[in-house]
């Protein structure tokens, strides 16, 4: 009986071992993100090469040419599905965003007593993006990299500029087009790839939709198909020192139709001069 008693402390004391390890080294990985985003290039004002609905649009979110942040950041209560199908589950986000090159990570994970149901990190920097879920903080089950997670994660950073506004005036890797009166798109070149998401914006001139027709998703088979991908904006107002959209949902257009994998509320946002 004692034996077994030893066995599974010492059991124990290896989990925690496993686990404290898992946990600093993905402490260190976000580390090194956040270093990309903290040292990136600064944002270089060009109100002259964007188009009038999008200039205007950054210009009433609190962007001010003369002083454009290097960054933002932002905290979310959120919901997500990690996979079609599954239950929604409850989590608690961070995000990073450079604007004067094309960066973000973004940090989300599910309370679960002293540790974390899972952790989820999605990032993009220096023209490459990645996936990674964890159960536990330990045991990784998805890591996604490679061409399709890069052009995808650039998309993101470019839907998710509503939130971002300094970029919209001060990243100089993103070229604009306006469609029409209401619609302007956002373009982004990688290496061998093209990541484009157009904008739609009300009669007040906020942003609402950002649409792409062609986002990287991975099938039920498990491979990468490309399917039309929406995100929605709602409830502007001012949360710290910007007039930002509070509320946002994504999601993809199936075959049987549209069907969202997040929706969730900034919580707090604060800008690095």
């Amino acid at each position: 009986m004692r034996t077994l008693a030893l066995i599974f402390l010492a059991g124990l004391v290896v989990l925690a071992v496993l686990l404290a390890a898992g946990r600093l080294a993905y402490a260190r990985r976000i580390a090194a993100l956040n270093e990309a985003i903290s040292t990136a290039p600064a944002p270089v004002p060009r109100l002259a090469t964007l188009p009038q609905p999008v200039r205007a649009f950054a210009l009433r979110s609190g962007a001010n040419p003369d002083a454009l942040a290097r960054g933002v950041r932002f905290l979310q209560a959120a919901e997500m599905q990690l996979r079609p199908g599954q239950a929604w589950q409850r989590i608690d986000a961070r995000q990073s965003v450079a604007t004067g090159a094309p960066a973000f990570v973004w940090q989300a994970r599910q309370p679960w007593g002293p540790v974390s149901k899972f952790q989820v990190l999605d990032a993009y920097a220096e023209g490459r993006g990645q996936l990674v879920v964890r159960l536990l903080g330990l045991l990784r089950i998805v890591r996604a990299i490679g061409p399709d997670i890069d052009r995808g994660e650039a998309m993101r950073y470019l839907a998710e500029l509503p939130w971002a506004p300094d970029a919209i005036l001060g990243n100089p890797e993103i070229s604009w087009r306006q469609i029409d009166d209401t619609r302007a798109e956002a373009t982004l070149q990688g290496a061998g790839w093209q990541a484009s998401v157009a904008f739609q914006f009300d009669a007040d001139g906020d942003i609402v939709e950002a649409f792409a027709p062609d986002r990287p998703a991975t099938g039920a088979d498990g491979r990468a198909t490309l399917l039309p991908w929406r995100g929605t904006f709602s409830d502007y107002r001012r949360i710290g020192p910007r007039r930002i959209p509070a509320r946002a949902e994504v999601g993809y257009v199936y075959p049987e139709g549209y069907r969202a994998y997040f929706r969730g509320s900034i919580t707090e946002y604060s800008v690095l001069p």
